[in-house]
């Protein structure tokens, strides 16, 4: 269950826009970055609460570097993964 939340997250709209621009990129990207290249301006709190719901759903990584999307989209990787014995 997700946590709860004292306030309004980011729209969907907010969220697809960080999401679009990250997989655009193969390299991490500091937040500062990511705020000079959406196509309109955000406040520091929300891309950070942004990046933090893509976090936990494990479509990001966030390292020293600055964040990166993540996800492995490749059909082989999860028939692999599909494959697998459950513990």
């Amino acid at each position: 269950m997700p946590p709860e939340l004292e306030h309004k997250g980011p729209t969907l709209d907010t969220l697809h826009m960080v999401e679009s621009l990250l997989r655009k990129f193969d390299e991490p990207l500091s937040l500062n970055r990511i705020k000079a290249l959406l196509p309109r301006k955000m406040m520091h709190s929300t891309l950070r609460e942004a990046i933090e719901h893509y976090k936990r759903l494990g479509c990001v990584t966030e390292g020293s570097k600055g964040v990166m999307w993540t996800l492995n989209v490749e059909p082989e990787l999860w028939k692999a993964v599909g494959a697998w014995e459950a513990r």
